[in-house]
């Protein structure tokens, strides 16, 4: 044996005596398309109408639980016109929003999935808690418009006790999804993913009509035009604009591209 392959041998066993563990790592990227279910559009599953990209860290605990962190950015939007409710087609509502998530989860393979061959692959289920970031916005008059500033249910006037909503909220994340090995350093994957979000107004709407007049005083006439855009002639003054009983949710799916990374034991154990 050589010099160099002596001090090789020699770093080897000293970092595999090391207090490193012997697990892998990932750096993924994900991305596709995404789904709204709320107060404006339609109320059932429908194919994605907007999208998603992001990037995430992954820590494989052991063979079956994964932990993961992700940050994912994308677009969410819905329209009264394409719902199936008459009503909703009436009320002439829309809404498009760029999201901005964190999230921590952790996910569990049904399958015994590291360290295993090419062609392995794994069931999972995933849950966890993020922080996301919206900002509902409406096109008028040629323009698109920012919803939250003008308090379109009467948010911060005194019209209602509501303060103006916040643009940040918590999200509760958690689906399912299949992952393929490649080979020894990539896994190929798809998922898709719900986001129980804790806020009701990420399209903007979610309890009663304010007087259209007073509305149009306080708030300003862009206000009172994109509170309520039915072109009824009855009054709603008072009536549901939503449903504020029910948060909204959003959907990512998509597919995630991911790379192994290997700490120094697993380096020695292959040295």
């Amino acid at each position: 044996m050589g010099k160099t392959g002596f001090i090789l041998l020699t770093f080897c066993v000293l970092m595999c005596n090391s207090s490193l563990v012997a697990q892998r790592f990932e750096i993924g990227l994900t991305g596709g398309g995404s789904n709204f279910i709320g107060d404006v559009g339609p109320n059932n599953f429908h194919i994605p109408t907007g999208w998603y990209a992001g990037a995430f860290y992954r820590t494989n605990l052991n063979n079956y639980w994964s932990m993961r962190v992700s940050y994912n950015q994308g677009m969410v939007m819905a329209d009264d016109a394409n719902a199936n409710w008459a009503w909703r087609q009436n009320r002439n509502l829309n809404f498009v929003s760029e999201i901005q998530e964190v999230a921590l989860w952790f996910e569990f393979n049904f399958f015994e999935f590291i360290g295993r061959k090419k062609g392995s692959q794994s069931l999972y289920v995933f849950g966890g808690l993020g922080l996301f970031f919206f900002d509902p916005m409406t096109e008028f008059e040629g323009e698109m418009v920012r919803l939250q500033p003008l308090g379109t249910e009467g948010q911060g006037s005194s019209l209602t006790n509501e303060a103006p909503y916040s643009l940040a909220d918590y999200i509760l994340p958690f689906g399912i999804g299949w992952k393929l090995s490649v080979n020894k350093t990539i896994t190929l994957g798809a998922e898709v993913g719900f986001r129980r979000t804790g806020t009701d107004f990420l399209d903007d709407v979610s309890g009663f009509y304010a007087d259209p007049a007073l509305l149009a005083q306080q708030n300003g006439p862009v206000a009172a035009a994109l509170s309520d855009r039915s072109g009824d002639p009855r009054s709603t003054n008072g009536q549901l604009r939503g449903n504020p009983n029910r948060d909204d949710w959003y959907i990512f799916s998509g597919i995630t591209l991911s790379f192994k990374l290997y700490s120094a034991r697993e380096k020695c154990a292959r040295f």
